[in-house]
């Protein structure tokens, strides 16, 4: 196996050595000189304050809340010659806290800095480099940006677009960046988390000892049916493989069908394989999106749950929300039903969502409630965003339920 990985990134190196041999990007706007490449270099950020306070009805559970606040600033240089360069810093700062059990532990509850991207990107026609420190959002491989840290990964990925309405990307993932260092998660096992954490922003943990494998393919060249596969591969681990498509009706109402299905090969022995199927319809009726989905994950009860890749953004099924992320849908032998209303109006969006996992565990269902507000201000206050989630978990098991309350406030620049 280290083998065909030192095959896959001699590979890689020998492709990106091509693409400088073959001069710079056509068709881009390119600085110069390296030194107007740096001038010429664009700057983004944002300032932000979150407020998280979760309820929970069992005896002797501890209710929480967190106050957190710091920013972001990424900086990219021009183009010169095909490359740039791009970083992005993170600052997180816990201004208030009451969690007697720790429960923001590992996701909000997190003080310091991190260097989220450090990347070289090179450009060349319709194929594209970019490796080092990078947000990056596959479905098997995915960021999440839901709490106050944002997640990262260490890459190299080369993607081409040479085909009309494809997109293929493959490559390597090494290193996953947590939100905080006392971040893990036993469905990514393989990720040599931190075990000392004393609450800083999270480093970058290797992936296994050799990384993870990705090859991404989109296309769209089927009037009206977007397509999207992907295969993952954690060296000696765990491969993984996803596919869906949807397809649109061109009537009233833009009525749309889609599905989706993930196959997860374990190479242990003693662990079974093991599959999801989902399913997802819905229609838009003027600025309203009304849908249902379902997915149903294969095997029996007690059985390996099915791979769903890495980072807490790889949630990419049909039964997928806030607080849970959807996560009992992917245990063995469980059926997940979602439906769910949105409503998109310039500045103002907003989402319903009703969802049942049934678990055949004894007391392991869950129906969670999910509502999503964001409004984007304008005028003099263009810029500022404010955001409200709330859930309510309700479990089969009385003493577990919960809830969840979270509020953003953002200045982007």
């Amino acid at each position: 196996m280290k083998l065909s990985v030192s095959i896959a990134c001699s590979t890689f190196t020998a492709c990106a050595a091509i693409l400088l041999l073959q001069g710079p990007a056509s068709g881009a706007e390119e600085a110069p000189t390296l030194v107007d490449a740096f001038k010429q270099g664009s700057v983004k950020g944002q300032l932000k304050s979150y407020y998280f306070t979760q309820t929970f009805d069992g005896e002797g559970l501890d209710d929480s809340e967190i106050w957190v606040n710091g920013g972001n600033l990424s900086y990219t240089t021009a183009m010169f010659y095909g490359f740039s360069l791009g970083a992005t810093f993170q600052a997180s700062f816990v201004g208030h806290k009451d969690d007697d059990d720790g429960r923001t532990t590992g996701s909000m509850d997190a003080e310091g800095a991190v260097l989220s991207e450090a990347y070289l990107d090179y450009t060349w026609r319709n194929t594209e480099f970019k490796g080092g420190r990078q947000y990056a959002s596959y479905p098997l491989a995915a960021v999440s940006g839901s709490r106050f840290i944002k997640e990262s990964f260490e890459a190299y990925l080369l993607s081409n677009r040479d085909i009309p309405d494809t997109t293929i990307t493959a490559g390597l993932v090494t290193k996953y960046q947590t939100r905080s260092d006392q971040s893990r998660y036993g469905d990514n096992w393989f990720v040599e988390f931190e075990q000392n954490g004393t609450g800083d922003p999270g480093d970058f943990y290797d992936i296994g000892d050799d990384g993870m494998f990705i090859l991404y393919l989109k296309n769209s060249s089927v009037k009206n049916l977007a397509l999207q596969a992907q295969y993952g591969n954690v060296f000696d681990e765990v491969a993984g493989y996803y596919a869906d498509a949807r397809y649109t009706i061109d009537v009233r109402f833009k009525p749309y069908i889609a599905g989706q299905i993930y196959y997860t090969d374990y190479d242990d022995s003693a662990s079974d394989d093991n599959t999801l199927f989902g399913f997802k319809t819905g229609a838009y009726i003027s600025d309203f999106e009304i849908f249902a989905g379902f997915t149903s994950a294969g095997g029996d009860e007690g059985d390996e749950r099915v791979f769903r890749g890495v980072g807490q953004g790889a949630y990419y099924h049909y039964t997928a929300t806030t607080k849970t992320s959807g996560a009992p849908a992917f245990e063995a032998d469980t059926d997940a039903y979602q439906v769910g209303a949105a409503y998109t109006l310039d500045s103002l969006s907003a989402r319903l969502l009703y969802t049942v996992f049934d678990n055949p565990a004894a007391n392991a269902d869950l129906d969670e409630y999910t509502m999503n507000f964001l409004y984007k201000f304008g005028g003099w206050a263009q810029g500022f965003s404010v955001s409200i989630d709330f859930s309510i978990l309700d479990y089969e098991a009385g003493e577990k339920d919960a809830t969840d309350l979270r509020t953003r406030l953002v200045y982007s620049f």
